[in-house]
């Protein structure tokens, strides 16, 4: 027998030949080959399971409905007397002459309270896309449009279409407020919302299941400012903060009694200091955007109750590093910081068009900042109260945050001009920062190993996005349908509850 030579160049060759033959037996018996241990891959998009797909075709009275909240800037506000759009639909040329300005100014004047300052401008809906118009070409930029059409296809049914044929009721329910108020008055709103669909669904649970004055229980995804909505309605229910600020209100918990799991996405808990910078910068929604004057935005009076807290050190003075009181009106006085500044006078005149004078229109806008850093206060307060009765155990708080994106985190203010600069930067989404979102109370003087939170969470997870961006992910979109569909309430994972 003739022995055969066998050496590098003719197994090379009988791999070349034999491989094609190996990957169509493969891709042909997919059945016979195991799963890799090594696929160094990772996938754009979920596979959902049979079980997801089942889950998410549920309806019926054991998955909770769904309520979403906004954040600051994303509901669509109308002029209901002149039917009109104030915000929502933005044109570069109206932007620039501030022509709207007046009517998208939370109201001022003084010995009338903030919660009895009101216009005719309403909030209309969710602003899932803002529309622009920019030298006579118009465009779209997605808002929120990307997070319903998820929660569209983990099956919640939104009640601002029509009810799709082979479903029984609306399961999705957006809460659109007025995003320039005091947050405690939209408190009160949402517990008036909150009742209404619960009517609404025993109703339909009495009419289809026989269930008869259904205890309904509502999750909560809340976006922003959004969540900080939310969590002061756990605490408080629908009560407004009070006029005299020496008065406080106690935690009662009362708005945890309709609401089992809260998601927040993006949530200041701890603040932000963009607020301060753009108070006295004015606010560029996007580059090369006009800028929205300090004068306008400066009345609005969510923006204050979104200031960092104090206690935290995030705004100091150059030549000393010691804290600068932000909440003061007196600071703000002295460096004629936001709405005071003399330069916003013409804007002022627009927004005040019946006062006498630039002496009056300074007085009105003093008197009108005095009434929001109180609000902001009193806010800061109530969100971090000194003692606090436990959670009930079945509330669940989730966060989803981003840790991708450098953001501002420490000002420094000149001391002799009151000029603002950024000092650090940390991890955050661009907006906010992860500690701010996570309300990590830990800091350069205290250490801890763990986290030092006000909020129990029961989860908390990272994603790499910005501060809107954070929605557009498909890995939120898989935690946060699990999170929602699958995951039972606290209660029942800790077996306290026996649910049929």
């Amino acid at each position: 027998m003739k022995k055969i030579s066998f050496n590098l160049r003719h197994a090379v060759f009988y791999m070349l030949v034999l491989l094609p033959f190996a990957l169509l037996q493969y891709a042909c018996s997919p059945a016979l080959v195991s799963g890799s241990y090594h696929d160094p891959n990772s996938y754009s998009e979920a596979i959902y399971g049979e079980i997801a797909k089942r889950t998410f075709g549920y309806e019926g009275p054991h998955r909770n409905p769904l309520i979403v909240i906004h954040g600051f800037l994303g509901a669509r506000l109308k002029d209901m007397e002149k039917n009109e759009n104030i915000w929502g639909n933005f044109s570069y040329s109206e932007m620039s002459k501030g022509g709207k300005f007046a009517r998208l100014a939370h109201p001022m004047e003084i010995g009338k309270p903030l919660r009895l300052l009101k216009n005719d401008v309403k909030p209309v809906s969710l602003l899932e896309k803002s529309a622009i118009e920019f030298m006579g070409l118009g465009f779209d930029v997605d808002n929120y449009d990307r997070l319903i059409l998820m929660l569209q296809q983990a099956g919640y049914v939104p009640n601002h279409a029509p009810l799709p044929q082979g479903k029984n009721f609306f399961s999705l329910f957006i809460f659109y407020y007025d995003w320039r108020r005091d947050i405690s008055e939209n408190a009160v709103e949402l517990e008036n919302f909150i009742q209404q669909k619960k009517m609404y669904l025993q109703e339909r649970y009495a009419s289809l299941y026989g269930a008869m004055n259904y205890p309904v229980k509502f999750d909560i995804i809340a976006h922003s400012m959004g969540g900080l909505l939310a969590r002061y309605y756990l605490l408080y229910g629908g009560t407004l903060l009070p006029d005299d600020e020496t008065r406080s209100i106690p935690i009662s918990w009362k708005g945890a009694e309709n609401i089992e799991k809260v998601v927040m996405v993006g949530t200041p808990n701890a603040g932000y200091v963009d607020t301060l910078l753009e108070l006295n910068r004015g606010l560029q929604l996007v580059a090369a955007s006009p800028i929205y004057p300090k004068a306008l935005i400066g009345t609005f009076v969510s923006y204050y109750q979104m200031f960092p807290d104090a206690s935290g050190n995030r705004v100091v003075y150059d030549d000393t590093n010691e804290p600068v009181d932000y909440y003061s009106e007196k600071t703000w006085i002295k460096y004629n910081w936001g709405i005071l500044d003399p330069a916003q006078d013409a804007w002022l005149k627009m927004l005040l068009p019946n006062a006498a004078g630039a002496q009056e229109r300074r007085a009105i806008a003093i008197d009108h900042l005095r009434k929001c850093l109180m609000r902001a206060r009193q806010f800061k307060r109530a969100m971090l109260p000194r003692k606090s009765p436990p959670k009930p155990e079945h509330l669940d708080f989730f966060l989803i945050a981003g840790d991708a994106v450098l953001t501002n985190h420490t000002l420094l203010v000149d001391s002799k001009t009151g000029a603002l600069k950024v000092k650090k930067q940390d991890t955050g989404d661009g907006k906010v920062t992860s500690t701010s979102a996570t309300f990590d109370l830990r800091g350069e003087r205290v250490w801890k190993w763990y986290i030092d939170s006000p909020i129990s969470w029961s989860g908390v997870y990272f994603f790499q996005g910005g501060h809107m961006g954070i929605m557009n992910s498909n890995v939120f979109a898989s935690n946060l349908s699990f999170l929602l569909t699958t995951l039972p309430p606290g209660d029942f994972r800790k077996g306290g509850v026996n649910r049929k």
